[in-house]
């Protein structure tokens, strides 16, 4: 692999910063020091003539990260990496955004194979983190964007859930002050209720169950998380804050307690036995 000139290198990294502004002064400064002249730097930048002016004629940042115009990997990382920050031994990769719509990155572990003999096996692992952080970031936003319209489709499903359960409650408490003789119509009104809570539950679960079967479809090996599902839904401008969704379609599969039909489920039987415990001491 031929190995690209200081300066070559700076200006290869220059061409990376667009729309990522914070990111800009230092790597003009580095291709400055690395013999770019101003032209170049303009040239691979796009800047106006101007702001390269400005930047070079300012004073450099105190910064403790280490920063270098030379890179061995240079020509072989994923084209949405924009650099790579070293501290120490600590390395933070940067990436532009990905949309999902891109193609698959590469696996990780294709990549070592292909570059453990050529880089080394150390370097071939540096290649390979990154290549594998970009598969996952892809496999994040691929996922966002199959999730915004159940996104979009479970905020009536979930408000009808929250009114229907809290009517079921008040229509209970109402026991408390309906008089003997009207005990017989309120239950008629809290069956009612019970039905209504627990079809809103069953048609909540049921959607949330669709949202976590994208998860599951979308973000094998990643570590998924219910807020990461709330969190693609907030990106869609839904308020998923008070949301009841699990991480995987798996544990609606495997387990009745999943969800909020459970709960309801659990509220209705009390109210039975309550009520059933009072029947015997009230008449209609």
């Amino acid at each position: 692999m031929e190995e690209r000139s200081p300066k070559e290198a700076a200006l290869a990294a220059l061409r990376t910063w667009r729309d990522f502004t914070n990111d800009r002064d230092p790597l003009v400064t580095a291709a400055a020091r690395a013999g770019a002249s101003q032209a170049e730097i303009i040239e691979a930048s796009g800047l106006a003539k101007g702001t390269v002016r400005t930047i070079l004629n300012s004073p450099p940042e105190d910064t403790n990260v280490t920063t270098t115009t030379t890179d061995p990997l240079a020509g072989l990382h994923h084209s949405h990496l924009v650099r790579v920050d070293r501290e120490g031994s600590d390395r933070k990769l940067v990436f532009r955004p990905f949309t999902g719509e891109e193609p698959e990155p590469e696996s990780g572990d294709n990549i070592y194979a292909a570059h453990r003999t050529t880089l080394g096996p150390e370097l071939a692992q540096e290649l390979t983190d990154e290549y594998r952080e970009a598969h996952r970031k892809w496999q994040i936003a691929r996922f966002k964007t199959a999730l915004r319209p159940l996104a979009k489709e479970a905020t009536p499903l979930w408000n009808a859930y929250v009114t229907a359960k809290a009517a079921m409650e008040e229509t209970f408490a109402a026991f408390d002050t309906t008089p003997d003789n009207r005990w017989k119509s309120q239950t008629l009104k809290l069956s009612r209720a019970h039905d209504a809570a627990w079809e809103a539950a069953v048609n909540w679960d049921n959607h949330a169950e669709r949202m976590a079967a994208l998860a599951d479809e979308h973000l094998a090996g990643v570590c998924v998380t219910s807020a990461l599902i709330q969190e693609a839904a907030a990106e869609a401008g839904v308020d998923s804050t008070n949301w009841v969704i699990e991480y995987s379609a798996e544990v609606y599969r495997s387990s009745s307690m999943a969800g909020v039909h459970d709960g309801v489920r659990r509220l209705i039987d009390r109210h039975k036995k309550e009520l059933k415990a009072g029947g015997m001491l009230r008449t209609d």
